[in-house]
């Protein structure tokens, strides 16, 4: 019987958190990483893992894929290639340019040019 996990509101969780939440250990976690690519946590300058909410919810489903349902490794990748085409992602936005708003940024990007030239000047005055 699925039981209901809470996952705490918040962008980022290391690896020992995912493991509490998810009630696994590191070194599961770190093999499901190798077998389903869609698992893949950001690594950061010393090799700690950085999982997103949308990487526990994943962890919990493959959880529940094969210690609940039972299915091989196998059985669960095919599943959630399935419920991935049967919910298919929605459409990216169209980004329509404010005409206005690209001329005050291309204003300000030539101010910022002028100004990087003037301090490079008294920089160059300066030593």
């Amino acid at each position: 019987m699925a039981v209901k996990v809470q996952i705490p509101d918040k962008d980022e969780f290391k690896i020992g958190e995912v493991c509490e939440i998810a009630g696994v250990k590191p070194f599961v976690l770190r093999y499901w990483e190798t077998e389903f690519p869609e698992l893949s946590p950001a690594k950061g300058a010393g090799g700690q893992r950085t999982y997103t909410k949308v990487d526990v919810e994943l962890i919990l489903r493959i959880k529940q894929l094969l210690y609940e349902e039972r299915f091989t490794v196998a059985g669960a990748k095919k599943r959630l290639a399935e419920e991935r085409a049967a919910c298919p992602a929605p459409p990216e936005p169209v980004l329509v340019l404010d005409t206005e708003a690209g001329e005050q940024v291309e204003s300000l990007r030539q101010l910022l040019v002028e100004t990087r030239r003037e301090l490079e000047k008294i920089v160059t005055l300066l030593k």
